[in-house]
Parts: structure tokens; sequence; C-alpha cells
């Protein structure tokens, strides 16, 4: 019998938020132009690699690539959220550290968000911001992302299944807070949604 999970459906906080606002007219649109294109070059590799754990650790160019995207939208897109808001001191550059403090000042318990794996039909959970508020763990596909763009001769290995998912299901999270449509356009992750207790999360991905 499959193990149910109990979660709630994250709201449009972000959208909620700055709506109003037309820099985040602005951000929103370059991210559902860049979520769309990215997302179906991911599906597209399922054609030759199947959506299956036994392959999280299968590497290629097209991952290292995708993860680079991936990691170069978030990046542009925190960058602006952060710049725009007053969460985080102004500085001439923000990274991964602002990230995380302005992710969970505004994202409610974002370690607990999953995503469920809409690709195959049997779901499979990620959590690609589980431990974000522990400032002494990494998340795992950012440090891949920043491995394969800066040594990708040494580092290609980084450049995998697992690693491209993980960074793309952190995108769509973004992608969820961030917008008021009512219905998804994302096609590769269902059930995005907030774990209700840390305990379903350690049972998870211990």
């Amino acid at each position: 019998m499959k193990k149910m999970y109990s979660y709630s459906r994250i709201k449009n906080v972000l959208f909620d938020k700055f709506k109003e606002e037309q820099w985040f007219t602005e951000v929103l649109s370059y991210m559902m132009i860049r979520y769309d294109s990215i997302e179906s070059r991911m599906i597209e590799t399922f054609r030759y690699v199947d959506c299956n754990p036994a392959n999280y650790g299968v590497f290629s160019y097209e991952y290292a690539s995708i993860l680079r995207d991936v990691g170069s939208i978030f990046g542009s897109i925190m960058d602006t959220l952060v710049r725009k808001s007053d969460v985080i001191p102004r500085k001439n550059e923000y990274d991964i550290r602002d990230y995380r403090k302005w992710l969970i000042n505004e994202i409610e318990n974002i370690h607990f968000i999953s995503v469920g794996l809409s690709y195959p039909i049997q779901n499979r959970i990620l959590a690609p911001f589980y431990r974000i508020n522990d400032e002494h763990k990494k998340l795992k596909w950012w440090t891949a992302y920043n491995n394969v763009k800066h040594s990708d001769i040494s580092m290609f290995k980084d450049g995998n299944l697992k690693n491209t998912l993980n960074s793309l299901g952190a995108l769509a999270i973004l992608y969820a807070v961030m917008d008021g449509r009512k219905g998804s356009r994302i096609r590769l992750f269902s059930q995005i949604g907030l774990f209700k207790s840390q305990r379903t999360l350690i049972d998870v991905f211990k």
C-alpha cells in the first residue's frame, strides 16, 4: 500500500505581496518564458534516460547545461527579488547566503515545501530547499551548479539527473509562489506543497 504524506498546497505569497509592482510583473514574465523552455528541455531528455532514482547519478553535457541555465535563472530572479525589497541590506552583489535569508523570511517553512515528480506516472517527492534553514548545510543542487559553472572539466559528474531535477524543482517552487494564475503551468511537477511536519520530511528523505 502506498504511503500517504500530509501536505497542503502552498499559496502565491510573492504574487500577493508584490503584484502591484511593475518590476515584479517583469520578473514574473521572465520566469514564465524561461521556465517553460527549460522544463521542455528536461522532459526531452527522458526520451534517452528514464526518469528514475536508479538513474540519478547519470551525467551528461545536456544535464550540466540545463543545471547551469537553471542556476542562472534562479540567481537572476533572486537577485532582483532581494534587491527590490528591504529584507537584506543593500550591496553591490548578492549570493546564496542572501538568497537563503530572503527565502526564509518571505516564504514560511520553505524547507518543508516539496514537489511531486509527475513524470513518470509514479510520483516521487523532491524537497530542494530541505535544510535551507540550517546555515551550516549547503543546497547540494546549488553547489553542483557552481561546480559545473566554474570547473566543468573536473566536476562534470555533478551535471547529473538528480542535481538537475532538484534545481528545476527549486525553480518550480519559486514559480509557484510568484504566479497568481489559477491552474498550474508547470508540467513536470505536481503537488507543490508544504509538508505539515518535519517528521514527515525525515521519513521521506532520511
